[in-house]
């Protein structure tokens, strides 16, 4: 079943993951750069307002899958639904373990030598890096499946409520040790919370239960649910900020995330039609190839970023990335391997598989 109103957001999202890792206006290797209140300011507000992406994402494949988890085999489906996240979770590990991130620096001392930091910082963190991978954004392909594995274990006992009850335990465990962990307990623990099912189970779960309990919220009803949640989020990262000096980027998710990404969700169940035949509805099964492949070109335009130091080439730079992602994805689309890299499927041709299509 597709909707394509949830095409369209799905697409949304995935610009919006673009923009939380370019992080106009901020960089992450040298916060003096863009030290200024204002840029400060800027970079924290964009790098906040894209925070629904990563939720929604979650949802849609909650509420996807639910049909299939619900048929009497839940093991099954889910370990069909979680074999391409896998391969596509080892096979890009490998390939940004391999790609020097400077590939001039590389030409210039040696391969061997421009990888070596490279190689340094990836086992840098042993404690997270295996829930993570190869690169920083891959951590969503684990943590889905994860959350994917849980939920098929409680439907298998018949008991999906039990999924969500957890995961809005280890949602909470996840704030107290990440956000609020220097408010509450004086600092953030060593593991890493948004990684593993401490931020996805919650919201496959409520995918799953507002599809199988057919929960609808009426368009102006789900509106007021996002804008009241994108406000209590803004409220929240402001609090933070203010009172504990904790940085806007600090934050994957806060408790304002719930509503936010539900009103969104349910906002767009209610316009199903929406966008249909668009642009975006048409870039819908690019959308997990583009969340692997991005980050590669994020990398290798941040030498320009730090050279072409400019709040113009900073509004340019998102267009750029985008650009570069799509003509990339059409580039390795092409390849014999184009099913492996961007499907999670050794056939390079053929349909996108619905797993795959809900994931991200």
């Amino acid at each position: 079943m597709r909707i394509s109103s949830i095409e369209c957001g799905r697409v949304l999202a995935i610009l919006a993951v673009m923009l939380i890792h370019i992080s106009p206006f901020a960089n992450p290797f040298d916060p003096t750069v863009w030290s200024d209140p204002k840029y400060v300011y800027v970079a924290g507000f964009i790098n906040q307002i894209t925070r629904f992406a990563v939720p929604f994402f979650f949802l849609c494949s909650g509420y996807f899958l639910q049909p299939k988890l619900s048929s009497g085999a839940p093991l099954g489906v889910a370990l069909r639904y979680c074999r391409p996240l896998l391969i596509l979770w080892l096979v890009w590990s490998l390939l940004y373990a391999v790609i020097p991130f400077d590939p001039i620096g590389a030409w210039q001392y040696g391969y061997l030598e421009s990888m070596a930091l490279q190689w340094q910082m990836l086992l840098s963190d042993p404690l997270n890096q295996w829930w993570v991978g190869g690169m920083v954004h891959l951590w969503f392909l684990p943590a889905l499946m994860l959350a994917v594995l849980i939920l098929a274990l409680c439907q298998r006992v018949r008991r999906p409520g039990l999924a969500l009850a957890l995961g809005i335990t280890l949602y909470l465990l996840a704030l107290l040790g990440g956000s609020y962990g220097k408010p509450v307990l004086g600092a953030e623990w060593a593991l890493m919370t948004r990684n593993g099912p401490f931020f996805s189970l919650l919201f496959v779960a409520l995918g799953f239960m507002i599809r199988k309990r057919h929960w609808t919220l009426s368009s102006a009803l789900a509106l007021r649910l996002l804008g009241v949640g994108m406000l209590g989020y803004g409220l929240e990262a402001l609090l933070l900020k203010q009172v504990w000096a904790i940085p806007f980027g600090r934050h994957d998710f806060l408790f304002s995330s719930v509503p936010w990404a539900v009103g969104l969700f349910c906002w767009l169940l209610a316009h199903p039609n929406l966008g249909r035949g668009s642009w975006l509805e048409r870039q819908s099964p690019k959308v997990l190839g583009l969340y692997c492949l991005h980050m590669l070109l994020v990398i290798w335009l941040f030498p320009l970023s730090m050279k072409w130091m400019s709040p113009g080439w900073e509004l340019i730079k998102p267009l750029v990335v985008l650009a570069c992602s799509l003509a990339l994805y059409g580039a390795l689309a092409r390849l014999p391997l184009a099913g492996l890299l961007l499907r999670g499927q050794w056939s390079a041709q053929g349909a996108v598989p619905r797993a795959t299509q809900s994931a991200v």
